[in-house]
């Protein structure tokens, strides 16, 4: 019967081990890097059917912002970093590619006014930082989810006016308590106004199919703010109810 051997172990092996045990833990620890804000608004631009008017976004080397300075045109900047998209009246239609906006860490304003986008809302309630949003005067459109603004604390004005939404207006919307701008009016909401919890300073729903009574929350809003597409018999009971708030 042979005698039974002991295998050496090889000092190198176990260094090799070691090393190959220590690189997983640090893939494990270490968050990978994230996309530059370069990075970021280049997807967002590819997301698009047409940007044209973005020629100047390009990845030459050059950096987005420098200190408060924008280098490509519609970015706002704050000490390097982008803070806002002011994307007006540019044509631009297309996928919004919402992923790479909130991947924009310091993102607190986003305006795509006067442009040729369509289908439903985009879903910016992942842009949990933005205190302005303005999406007037394009062709969004379809009824918008109840919970659309979830989570969405920090917003303070909302723009949405001039697109075509249908449904209810998303009650998401009501707990919303920094609101301090909502503009809803010239699409085809139907329904009731939700109790607001915000104290406006600006609102406006007129030209919608609205129903029913002026909550106590919008009773001081000028009456004009429910006039338009709802019934004559619905939009007089709703200024009696505004003009009894009032007297009291």
């Amino acid at each position: 019967m042979a005698p039974h051997r002991h295998r050496r172990t090889n000092k190198n092996d176990v260094n090799i081990k070691s090393l190959l045990f220590l690189f997983i833990i640090f893939l494990n620890v270490v968050p990978s890097r994230g996309l530059t804000d370069t990075e970021n608004l280049l997807k967002f631009k590819a997301s698009l059917a047409d940007a044209r008017a973005l020629a100047n976004w390009a990845d030459d080397g050059g950096q987005v912002c420098d200190g408060d300075r924008a280098n490509w045109i519609g970015v706002l900047c704050d000490e390097g970093l982008v803070w806002g998209l002011q994307l007006e009246t540019m044509g631009l239609k297309g996928k919004i590619d919402v992923d790479s906006l909130a991947e924009l860490e310091e993102l607190k304003t986003l305006s795509l006014i006067n442009n040729e986008f369509d289908g439903p809302l985009p879903e910016v309630r992942k842009l949990v930082g933005l205190r302005s949003l303005y999406l007037s005067n394009n062709q969004f459109s379809g009824e918008i989810p109840g919970d659309s603004f979830e989570g969405m604390g920090k917003l303070k004005k909302l723009y949405l006016s001039g697109n075509k939404f249908t449904g209810e207006i998303p009650s998401s919307l009501a707990g919303l308590s920094k609101l301090t701008t909502l503009k809803l009016e010239q699409n085809q909401f139907t329904g009731r106004l939700p109790e607001f919890t915000a104290k406006f300073e600006a609102f406006n729903a007129s030209d919608n199919r609205l129903e029913g009574p002026i909550p106590a929350s919008l009773a001081n809003i000028d009456p004009s703010a429910f006039s338009g597409k709802i019934p004559p018999s619905v939009h007089t009971h709703l200024f009696r109810v505004l003009l009894r708030y009032k007297s009291c």
